[in-house]
């Protein structure tokens, strides 16, 4: 069951195959089971069950909420959750419990997702191993699949079992390691220059970075306010669809969001692709890609092809100022956005009180690792 897809276990839960409380407890005990991942900060154990009771309750009465009703979900630790800790893996937030809700996770609870807890990450979002947060690294699924195994056993030379593990990618690790590892069927991930895309490639599942402005960032705490989006995981294309489909939208709460509160969001049906034109950038085909990542992208390219798209070469030629511009974009940005953890208003303050500016430093000290330092 655990490894179905969603339209797959929402069909299941509706037709009294599995009840959302079961559901729930098999992701849980997996969750407990995989613990040595470390892919959660946060497991919200009774919470889930609650809203796994209370999603059977509407089954029975035949009034479910939509294809996520007793879905067990995750959601990274730099999500706003009322009542939960959002501590973005930093000793700065260590402790923080907001009193609201993101907007997409309020989205997903308002389906009748079963919030299953809070994934781990790279401090503050800021990484690509999921390596550097305070509560440790965490480990891809992958290392310990059986293929893994014995191929390494093949290579090493009386190495340790224990340290010989893959990264997951970040800075969403967390989230890509929960879905990957059978513990939920959707995870939230946040998305500036590559984390959910890039975990999503390491631990084998779908990650999706929607297009600024199409989902609402309230709630996300920021790392890159002009790039940050909330990134979604999942095992498949279509259930990837079909959280976007609940999470897009106009938001009052996000000036940045579409501008139609009237019209809700629709993917469009895209059976035939007979119609589509599809550019491949030349500046992308770049000496340093890899022979099976270039591979794999012809492969993809003659799929549509042979589907009667037309596939063309196009020419993106301000690709590298693009690069530039996203390093200038980045610094300033995430400089900005860690200021306001000063020790004044909230989050860690260390016990100096020589003067404001050793509280300061101290407290930034204390507080953060040595790549916001």
């Amino acid at each position: 069951m655990l490894g179905r897809t969603l339209r797959e276990v929402s069909a299941a839960l509706k037709q009294g195959q599995v009840s959302p409380t079961e559901l729930c407890q098999r992701c849980l005990s997996l969750i407990k089971k995989t613990k040595f991942l470390n892919a959660y900060i946060t497991v919200s154990e009774e919470v889930a069950l609650k809203q796994a009771e209370e999603s059977e309750k509407r089954y029975k009465k035949g009034l479910s909420l939509g294809d996520l009703d007793g879905i067990p979900v995750a959601v990274k630790d730099n999500f706003s959750t009322a009542g939960i800790e959002t501590t973005c893996a930093s000793n700065m937030l260590k402790g923080y419990v907001p009193p609201y809700n993101a907007t997409v996770v309020q989205k997903l609870l308002d389906q009748g997702a079963l919030l299953m807890g809070k994934t781990n990450l790279d401090e503050f979002a800021m990484g690509s191993g999921s390596t550097d947060g305070i509560f440790g690294p965490v480990k891809n699924p992958w290392s310990y699949s059986k293929q893994y195994r014995e191929k390494r056993k093949q290579k090493s030379h009386g190495e340790n079992e224990d340290s010989d593990w893959l990264i997951t990618g970040g800075s969403s690790g967390g989230s890509a390691a929960a879905v990957s590892a059978f513990t939920c069927f959707a995870a939230l991930g946040s998305d500036t220059g590559g984390s959910t895309r890039n975990p999503a490639a390491h631990c084998g599942v779908v990650g999706l970075k929607p297009s600024y402005g199409l989902v609402s960032r309230h709630g996300l705490i920021p790392l890159v306010n002009s790039m940050d989006v909330p990134g979604i995981l999942t095992r498949c294309v279509d259930d990837a669809a079909i959280v976007l489909g609940i999470l897009a939208g106009h938001d009052p709460k996000d000036s940045t969001t579409i501008q139609d509160p009237v019209k809700p969001f629709t993917l469009p049906s895209l059976t035939d692709v007979s119609k589509l034109c599809i550019g491949i950038p030349k500046e992308y085909l770049t000496p340093e890609l890899s022979s099976e990542v270039r591979s794999l992208w012809s492969k993809a390219a003659n799929l549509f092809e042979s589907e009667g798209a037309k596939v063309i070469e196009v020419s993106l030629p301000h690709t590298s100022y693009s690069i530039v511009c996203y390093h200038v974009l980045c610094t300033s940005e995430v400089a900005s956005n860690m200021a306001r953890f000063d020790g004044l208003e909230y989050g860690h303050r260390c016990d100096t009180d020589v003067s404001t500016e050793a509280m300061y430093a101290a407290t930034r000290r204390e507080g953060f690792n040595d790549v916001k330092l």
